[in-house]
């Protein structure tokens, strides 16, 4: 199978890694995870990758912050955000802070949505 590209995805959830590594890579991409800020960081830093999808509300510093981070040394990274919050709390919190997101995709999420979605953000410039 071709590699489509590779993938970080950033979670406290290990469900959520592990269901997205599995549905990812079923997609025919490369999935990194991270659980925490510091395994994102430097997977981040060994590597570059398609797609970053980043949960917001991580213990700790959120994704948010992280999201800064990473956009100091690649500020074109594309960063799809899921979250369980409803959106007008992510929009009050987006609002607030300076970082970028390609999307936002809402927990639960189905399979359906997380194909759409991430094939939409690959395919925008």
């Amino acid at each position: 199978m071709n590699i489509k590209g590779k993938i970080l995805v950033i979670d406290d959830e290990d469900s959520i890694l592990r269901i997205l590594d599995r549905f990812l890579t079923d997609m025919g991409f490369q999935v990194f995870t991270a659980n925490s800020w510091d395994k994102a960081l430097q997977t981040f830093f060994q590597d570059k990758f398609e797609l970053i999808i980043l949960d917001i509300f991580m213990p700790g510093r959120d994704g948010f912050e992280l999201a800064q981070e990473m956009r100091l040394t690649r500020p074109n990274q594309k960063i799809l955000i899921i979250t369980g919050l409803d959106a007008a709390d992510v929009y009050k919190h987006l609002t607030t802070n300076e970082a970028e997101f390609s999307d936002i995709l809402y927990k639960p999420f189905s399979f359906a949505k997380i194909k759409t979605v991430i094939s939409s953000v690959l395919s925008s410039n």
